[in-house]
């Protein structure tokens, strides 16, 4: 990769971890903000462009790294507070690693969405947790069997036609009861 895509790659790195950053500083989080998001993005990113040199052991080491910071950070938050703080701080610190080894190594929209996906959903707390208080035991009972048939069923049936003529495809079948319970 030309020296133009590694700072353009990096550059991203950097932003997406300075967008998730400001969302946990914003939400008043005092494990990590803006700058430990940035480093934790710029890590991933480096340890990405190191695979090639010295194989993938340097991720697993940098991933390791980041995960014993996020846990010393929190027991030290945990002592000084007294307070169960969670873990979406924690497992977001180790996707925005991933998310800066992804962007070097994997396909640059891939990284871009999970990196956005992760703020998104750090920031939709209260919506997502108001959201959920509202749902009955049925409601929820039915979105898990619609999950269980698109998500479970759907992909193991085969796309091929059988019977007479060739006009039977459990795969195309399955679409219109996934279409018809959704």
């Amino acid at each position: 990769m030309d020296p133009v895509h590694f700072l353009e790659r990096f550059g991203i790195a950097l932003l997406l971890g300075l967008l998730v950053g400001l969302q946990r500083e914003f939400a008043g989080r005092q494990i990590a903000g803006i700058r430990t998001f940035a480093l934790i993005s710029l890590l991933g990113a480096a340890c990405g462009s190191l695979v090639e040199d010295v194989g993938g052991w340097v991720v697993a080491a940098g991933l390791l790294g980041v995960a014993t910071v996020a846990v010393v950070r929190s027991q030290a938050r945990r002592q000084a507070t007294e307070a169960d703080t969670g873990g979406a701080t924690q497992v977001a610190m180790l996707l925005m690693f991933l998310v800066g080894v992804l962007l070097i190594l994997g396909p640059l929209s891939l990284g871009v969405a999970l990196g956005g996906t992760v703020a998104a959903l750090l920031h939709l707390k209260a919506a997502l947790h108001s959201a959920v208080k509202r749902l009955s035991e049925g409601e929820v009972r039915a979105i898990m069997q619609f999950a269980v048939i698109s998500a479970v069923i759907l992909p193991a049936l085969p796309d091929e036609a059988y019977g007479p003529y060739s006009v039977l495809n459990p795969r195309h079948i399955w679409l219109m009861v996934v279409l018809i319970v959704g």
